[in-house]
């Protein structure tokens, strides 16, 4: 009787939390809600002090390019696809750049969604929490704590929002590189112990986009600021080596689509290089859309160089892995 007493707790806790979480319709035609990854204060947690601060970036007249600093309580906004038919939709979970100070959260987020929702892919933006938060110390093991709880998060409601649990995949821009490349080599399948039922499920994603991402952290490649943001002053080697992606690379890392152009001058295209190099010593499937010109920081939007035509690119890749669907 205990163990059914207790299971019947857990039952009412996971749809008390279902209703605090979702308390909206997810049915209309390309959804668009806005989510708690946790509910109350998040793990690692730096004090409230501060709220958040958009800057709307774009012209007047102009797309939507707004930037987002001092997240303290990260988020998934949820796009999902028009329900055409009674087929499962695959998901993605976006992380978009911003140098890790800020959240570039419409040209390398929201913007992207909406692609992926034409071809029947949910596209859901993460809203981590930055380094550079206003001054407070949110490093690496706290970028990898939210990317990891939006993929069990998906995965835990995937019948409610009807996805596929076994086709949930992330996708880093820029900074948000390293989110996407770490959860995809660093991953975990879950705690089936704990109580809480979203850290139960596997944070490991089943296919992983990169557009010009930040991977390896080692002194030779990275920037020195984004490594000083990470792990603060004086890392130890250890820590470097841990997080730098493509040294930790299987067999079992996802199959990976990565655009980057040459002449990017924010981030190397030594970083995707070296992490194809290390796919391929893996067999793992690689997908590369390199071009020698396009520079840094263009999302989905055309600027009229040869890098912008990734996301046909992508698509094409998705549709061959039975990712996404031929809508157009």
């Amino acid at each position: 009787m205990k163990g059914l007493a207790e299971m019947s707790a857990k039952v009412r806790t996971r749809w008390l939390l279902v209703s605090v979480l979702f308390p909206m319709s997810v049915y209309a035609d390309q959804v668009r809600q806005e989510i708690f990854l946790w509910q109350g204060t998040p793990p690692g947690a730096e004090t409230e002090a501060t709220v958040e601060k958009v800057v709307e970036r774009g012209l007047e007249g102009a797309s939507r390019d707004r930037s987002i600093t001092g997240v303290h309580r990260p988020t998934l906004t949820i796009h999902l696809p028009e329900k055409k038919n009674a087929r499962s939709h695959a998901a993605m979970i976006i992380c978009p750049g911003g140098g890790l100070s800020r959240v570039v959260i419409d040209k390398e987020g929201n913007d992207f969604a909406r692609l992926l929702c034409d071809y029947g892919v949910a596209g859901l933006v993460l809203k981590f929490r930055t380094p550079s938060a206003n001054n407070e110390h949110y490093g690496m093991s706290t970028l990898e704590m939210d990317i990891k709880r939006a993929i069990r998060l998906t995965r835990a409601h995937a019948e409610r929002w009807n996805l596929d649990p076994q086709r949930i995949g992330v996708f880093g821009f820029s900074a948000g590189g390293i989110l996407a490349s770490t959860v995809a080599t660093r991953y975990d399948r879950g705690n089936r112990e704990s109580v809480d039922y979203i850290e139960q499920e596997s944070c490991r994603p089943d296919f992983l986009g990169l557009a010009y991402p930040l991977i390896s952290l080692r002194q030779e490649i990275c920037n020195e600021q984004y490594r000083r943001l990470l792990f603060g002053k004086n890392p130890s080697a250890d820590r470097i080596l841990k997080y730098s992606s493509e040294l930790n690379v299987s067999e079992k890392t996802p199959p990976t689509f990565i655009c980057h152009a040459e002449d990017d001058q924010a981030i190397s295209i030594e970083h995707s290089r070296l992490f194809v190099e290390a796919c391929r010593m893996a067999g793992v499937p690689c997908t590369t859309f390199f071009r020698s010109r396009g520079g840094h920081g263009y999302g989905v939007r055309k600027w009229g160089t040869p890098i912008n035509q990734w996301p046909q690119a992508f698509v094409k890749w998705m549709q061959l892995r039975g990712i996404s669907e031929d809508r157009r």
